[in-house]
C-alpha cells in the first residue's frame, strides 16, 4: 500500500480552512486571524478551550481527508513547554512532527 506524503503547503492549507470554517460560527469581534503568520491559541486569542478542542477536531478531519490519521490533543502535545497550538506555524510544525515532513 503506497504512503500518503503531506506536505507543509498541505498542512498549512488544512489548518487555515479550518480557522476560516471555525469563523463562521463566530462573530466579527470575536473572528480568528485566518493568515499563515498567525496567532491561533495564544494569550489574547479569540479562541477558548472548547473553541480549541472544535479546531482540532476540524483540522483532525481536514487531515484524514490528506490521507493522514492523526490526534492532535494528545499526552504529546500538553506535555510540551511551548504549545503547540500557539500559532499556525507552531501547529503545522508539530503536525508535520507527527505525521513526517514530506517536502
Amino acid at each position: 500500500m503506497a504512503e500518503n506524503l503531506v506536505t507543509r503547503a498541505d498542512v498549512e492549507r488544512v489548518v487555515l480552512t479550518a480557522l476560516s470554517n471555525a469563523n463562521m460560527a463566530r462573530d466579527a469581534r470575536s473572528q480568528l486571524t485566518v493568515a499563515p503568520d498567525a496567532s491561533v491559541f495564544a494569550p489574547g486569542s479569540p479562541l477558548d478551550s472548547l473553541g480549541l478542542v472544535a479546531l482540532l477536531v476540524d483540522i483532525e478531519d481536514g487531515l484524514r481527508d490528506e490521507g493522514q490519521d492523526v490526534e492532535l490533543s494528545d499526552a504529546r502535545a500538553m506535555s510540551q513547554q511551548n504549545s503547540p497550538f500557539r500559532s499556525v506555524p507552531a501547529l503545522v510544525d508539530y503536525i508535520l512532527g507527527i505525521v513526517g515532513t514530506h517536502a
